[in-house]
């Protein structure tokens, strides 16, 4: 495995883009495409598993809502996924973070409850929605979601845009098409509504895949602070 980053780079980068990050509607987000190093992105895009392969997977299924396959537990991950995952759970990565987001004192989750490697077939959807706002295994407040996105070549015509919607959850707002190498960040709260709601049109054996990562605050700004709930879909919950 090449070096994850340079770190000084991604500094600046998040020196440069904190704030129209901060400006950013619906809610506080960016993007960075070209992420990973080239070799690094295609070294674990070409390690990451596929369902019908067998393997130790996560199903997360509702009707209509979600349907999506998992791998969370790192010791069931081939080894460049493992590593770049660590890394995302590191202290460099986090300070990075920091600085790009505005939020202090970030903690990883090395459970990885609800992320590691997401994985849609055609077909799938995962409706709009906003996330858990409470991890009662870390004792903390969900602050901040992270996507890369591996799928190589992947085309707009196959959808899959990971769209954000305003904080009603009425309008869609922008979206974002799950080009490979691609860095997706965005604060997360009680209504920072998001999703891809349309049923992929990839071909058969094609796959959205992702590695998703959530950190975390022990504090969180009082007008920000709900009853601890878990995921809220639009059309289901509200």
């Amino acid at each position: 495995m090449n070096a994850m980053f340079d770190y000084d780079v991604l500094m600046q980068k998040a020196e440069l883009a904190k704030g129209a990050y901060a400006a950013s509607a619906p809610f506080p987000h960016t993007y960075i495409d070209n992420f990973l190093p080239s070799a690094t992105a295609e070294e674990v895009a070409g390690a990451l598993p596929h369902p019908d392969a067998g393997g130790k997977f996560d199903f997360f299924y509702a009707k209509g809502y979600e349907e999506k396959w998992a791998v969370s537990d790192d010791g069931a991950m081939a080894a460049p996924v493992r590593a770049l995952v660590r890394e995302f759970n590191s202290g460099r990565y986090i300070r990075f973070l920091e600085e790009l987001t505005g939020i202090s004192h970030l903690l990883p989750d090395p459970h990885l409850f609800g992320g590691g490697v997401h994985l849609v077939k055609r077909g799938g959807v995962l409706q709009i929605h906003s996330d858990f706002n409470w991890a009662e295994h870390l004792k903390a407040h969900r602050r901040v979601n992270m996507f890369v996105y591996l799928t190589p070549d992947w085309q707009p015509e196959w959808g899959g845009a990971l769209e954000l919607w305003d904080r009603t959850g009425q309008e869609k707002v922008c979206e974002y098409s799950p080009n490979f190498n691609r860095l997706v960040v965005f604060s997360s709260s009680s209504d920072t509504f998001h999703g891809h709601p349309h049923p992929l049109n990839c071909p058969d054996g094609v796959l959205r895949r992702s590695i998703a990562m959530y950190y975390y605050t022990t504090e969180r700004p009082e007008e920000e602070i709900r009853a601890p709930h878990n995921t809220l879909y639009k059309g289901y919950h509200f």
